[in-house]
């Protein structure tokens, strides 16, 4: 096995981690039930959560116009941000 493969294979897990942090955000901001989805569903297949998953994706765009915007703090968002996680930790 070469280093490169290594550090491929390195890459990928980092992203996966990445990328089920992310659901897990979701999860705790409380979208999936928001949007109805359901977990264990193929989202990608599903037609019963092809409008959900759209809905779902149309927020989050909204979401990225938004804070692409001079009225957004990202300081007072971070700060607000962490004090959620560490309430929904203790519940």
């Amino acid at each position: 096995m070469s280093i490169l493969e290594i550090d491929s294979r390195g890459l990928r897990r980092a992203r996966t981690r990445s990328l089920v942090q992310l659901g897990s955000l979701t999860l705790k901001a409380g979208l999936l039930e928001t949007f109805g989805i359901v977990l264990g569903e193929d989202l990608q297949k599903s037609p019963q959560m092809k409008k959900q998953v759209a809905a779902l994706f149309k927020g989050l765009v909204e979401l990225n116009e938004i804070s692409k915007s001079d009225l957004v703090d990202f300081q007072l968002w971070a700060t607000q941000g962490l004090e959620m996680l560490t309430n929904t930790k203790k519940r």
